[in-house]
């Protein structure tokens, strides 16, 4: 069975006793890539150490912000001035509606995007998948501790878990 993947699963009732898990995974050596945590609620800090969280919401709200008053500036701007209307002394485009506009574009933008990126993240909007055999212990509220390797992981790390399980996986292509 060369080149095959073992996967362990430990189950833990406490963010406490799953962060102990997974300090005795990152002393034995197990790279952060090769952990996977999973719950139904978030908890904050429990992740693989040496890990950090990663998310595109903050690059995605800035991003939404800038199109989103970009395109209300030239929507007002642009129809100001397709529609040039008798003002007198006044200028064409003026600053503070303009602002104001502009301004809420900018709020839009960096809410809708934000929102969709949460979504996507979240793959709140793909198929579900039929459910797992572990997917009972995250319903119950309890934290699920997966590890891949090559050789048993190291002893003892799950030694507070409610239960263990293994299984072998060919490596995907």
């Amino acid at each position: 069975m060369a080149g095959a993947i073992a996967w362990t699963h430990a189950v833990f009732t406490s963010p406490s006793d799953a962060q102990v898990a997974l300090r005795q995974l990152s002393e034995a050596g197990i790279v952060a890539s090769d952990i996977e945590v999973r719950s139904s609620v978030p908890h904050e800090g429990l992740h693989p150490i040496g890990a950090s969280p990663r998310t595109r919401v903050p690059l995605m709200a800035v991003l939404g912000g800038l199109v989103g008053g970009t395109g209300a500036f030239l929507l007002t701007s642009l129809s100001s001035l397709a529609y040039p209307l008798p003002t007198g002394a006044m200028p064409i485009v003026p600053g503070p509606p303009t602002g104001i506009i502009t301004f809420e574009g900018l709020a839009i933008g960096a809410m809708l995007f934000t929102a969709s990126t949460v979504l996507y993240e979240g793959r709140v909007l793909t198929r579900p998948s039929p459910p797992g055999k572990l997917d009972r212990y995250l319903a119950a509220g309890n934290i699920v501790v997966s590890v891949r390797c090559t050789q048993a992981p190291p002893p003892g790390w799950a030694s507070t878990a409610i239960v263990t399980e293994s299984q072998s996986a060919e490596p995907s292509p």
